[in-house]
């Protein structure tokens, strides 16, 4: 599929832009997986993105930062809307009759997206540029926060993840050995 999101060939006037589109495209779904995306998410946000930065192609001064920010927003936007229509459904589920069962235990890559999903939206964003080789620096220009601010969320983030994979490992009775 094209960046314009059907069969043909981009216009002339855009130079750079194809070439761009196939380097980022991969890159930018798999930093909002990491941020706790589904694949499928991950993908619609990122062709909302690269077909908002087609309009924008000329005017764009960093686009690979900016396809990202478009494409997180897009993400946590959508997020934000299916989190809104869980809570109606089980709102109208509870008063419609009992609970269903309990889902069966995740395995453990089910277990690292939830955590990665119960990160504060901020936290998550600076996890997976952190993860796609942003220095802290870099992503507090993309995000337009200072670096410290950058810095202090990845610690959060990355506390946050370990005491949530760490207590699903005690809750399961295993034993957890702290190395280093």
């Amino acid at each position: 599929m094209s960046p314009r999101g059907d069969r043909g060939a981009l216009p002339a006037e855009l130079p750079g832009f194809a070439d761009f589109f196939t380097a980022e495209y991969p890159r930018v779904v798999h930093s909002l997986m990491r941020a706790g995306a589904t694949y499928e998410e991950a993908e619609d946000a990122t062709q909302d993105a690269m077909q908002e930065l087609l309009r924008t192609w000329a005017d764009c001064k960093c686009p690979a930062g900016w396809v990202r920010t478009a494409a997180w927003h897009a993400y946590c936007k959508k997020a934000e809307r299916n989190r809104r229509r869980l809570v109606l459904e089980s709102r109208t589920a509870h008063l419609s009759g009992p609970a269903p069962a309990a889902p069966p235990e995740p395995d453990e890559h089910k277990r690292v997206l939830e955590a990665l999903r119960a990160l504060p939206p901020r936290q998550g964003q600076v996890l997976a540029l952190h993860l796609d080789g942003y220095s802290a620096q870099e992503i507090a220009a993309l995000l337009g926060v200072k670096a410290s601010t950058v810095r202090s969320n990845l610690r959060h983030a990355i506390a946050a993840l370990r005491s949530s994979l760490e207590n699903h490992e005690e809750d399961e009775g295993g034993s957890h050995v702290r190395k280093g």
